[in-house]
């Protein structure tokens, strides 16, 4: 596992705070004992009442920037999320979407998927989006796909990740003059109590660096998502801004919502957050969202091959038990040229092309095998 994604599942799994952990029997992650906080415990919405629903929409018509934590494999929670964007949207379409999903060079081509320019497959490989966040993208299918029937925008917050991990793995002042070029001006000091929180993560999961390189990735982090949505929403006055992020960056308004309101001159926040038992933690948000347990995609089709990126293609070097591949005259070592007439150059287009298959699908697969004797040859098969 890299760093990147050691660090994507700490800061989403984990919510820690001071070091002390407790088990939610209904959750798959793990709530925090936190420190007492002055300050108001989030109301909670049901968000299958309809009137709840509605509720919380008027309750946010004045808030610019509206967070809704999540933890990011969880599919209740992005569930969630579209029912809050598709309520704000029907309140006033003026809306746009922040998601930490994305990285900021990339945001041309999240501009061509929702101006109908280029499709869905298209998008996922131009963003290179399984090799940078790789979670299963068919949770956040339906909120893109809102998106682009509505046409609201949606902003890649994330900086990319060359900056990002050179910092977590020796800070910022490894960086280029380039580099720092492309990173916010004014990176805020964490709080106390943030502070305590990151010190729990980096404690409990392995890592590569010190506490305070981890400090300065994180708020990196923050910092470039929040620049990011205040740009936009300073640029567009009339315009707000629903961001998806990880818990832990939203929870009691650290991490991005305090950088947000920094940099537009007040308070133009709120913050939601997904389902848990938080409702005892007092300023941990404005708002939580409630979940009935816990739900799952359907089972994904495989090909049933592990697969390693080549010089220009990809190839096979083993086959999983019962593999559809195999039974369909795949060998190891053989490089898949194309999947249904797509060329495949390497990981990211392959699991881009296979993202959406459902067991039963048939794939028409191409590949390129040499024999003992070294002579190629591009054979076809159709593998379900």
């Amino acid at each position: 596992m890299t760093l990147k994604q050691t660090l994507i599942l700490a800061l989403a799994l984990s919510c820690t705070a001071c070091g002390f952990f407790e088990y939610d029997d209904q959750a798959s992650f793990r709530l925090p004992v936190l420190d007492s906080r002055t300050g108001t415990p989030p109301k909670i919405v049901d968000l299958r009442n309809q009137n709840a629903l509605d509720e919380l929409t008027a309750d946010l018509a004045r808030k610019r920037a509206i967070f809704i934590g999540e933890i990011h494999d969880r599919l209740e929670h992005h569930q969630n999320q579209l029912r809050v964007i598709k309520s704000l949207y029907a309140q006033n379409p003026d809306l746009a979407i922040g998601v930490e999903y994305f990285q900021q060079p990339f945001q041309p081509y999240l501009d061509d998927y929702i101006a109908g320019r280029i499709d869905e497959q298209q998008m996922l490989i131009k963003t290179e989006y399984f090799k940078r966040w790789q979670l299963d993208y068919r949770m956040l299918q339906p909120i893109f796909e809102f998106a682009r029937e509505k046409h609201i925008p949606v902003i890649a917050l994330n900086i990319a990740d060359e900056i990002h991990n050179k910092v977590f793995r020796s800070g910022m002042k490894s960086l280029t003059p380039a580099e720092l070029a492309e990173t916010p001006a004014d990176i805020k000091p964490a709080s106390r109590h943030y502070l305590q929180r990151l010190k729990a993560i980096f404690d409990s999961h392995p890592r590569g660096n010190d506490f305070d390189t981890f400090v300065e990735g994180v708020l990196l982090w923050d910092s470039s998502m929040a620049d990011t949505a205040a740009r936009y929403l300073n640029a567009h006055p009339r315009s707000r801004m629903v961001i998806l992020a990880g818990m832990v960056h939203v929870m009691y308004g650290d991490g991005i919502p305090e950088r947000v309101n920094l940099r537009m001159g007040s308070d133009q926040s709120a913050v939601l957050i997904n389902g848990g038992d938080f409702g005892r933690y007092p300023g941990i948000a404005d708002y939580q969202l409630t979940t009935v347990g816990s739900m799952e995609l359907p089972k994904a089709g495989k090909l049933g091959a592990a697969i390693l990126d080549g010089a220009d293609s990809v190839y096979v070097t083993q086959f999983t038990p019962g593999s559809a591949a195999q039974d369909a005259g795949l060998k190891v070592g053989d490089h898949i040229l194309a999947l249904n007439g797509n060329k495949v150059a390497n990981m990211t287009e392959l699991k881009a092309m296979m993202f959406d298959k459902k067991p039963g699908d048939r794939v028409r697969v191409e590949v390129l095998r040499s024999d003992t004797m070294g002579t190629k040859k591009e054979l076809q098969f159709e593998v379900t």
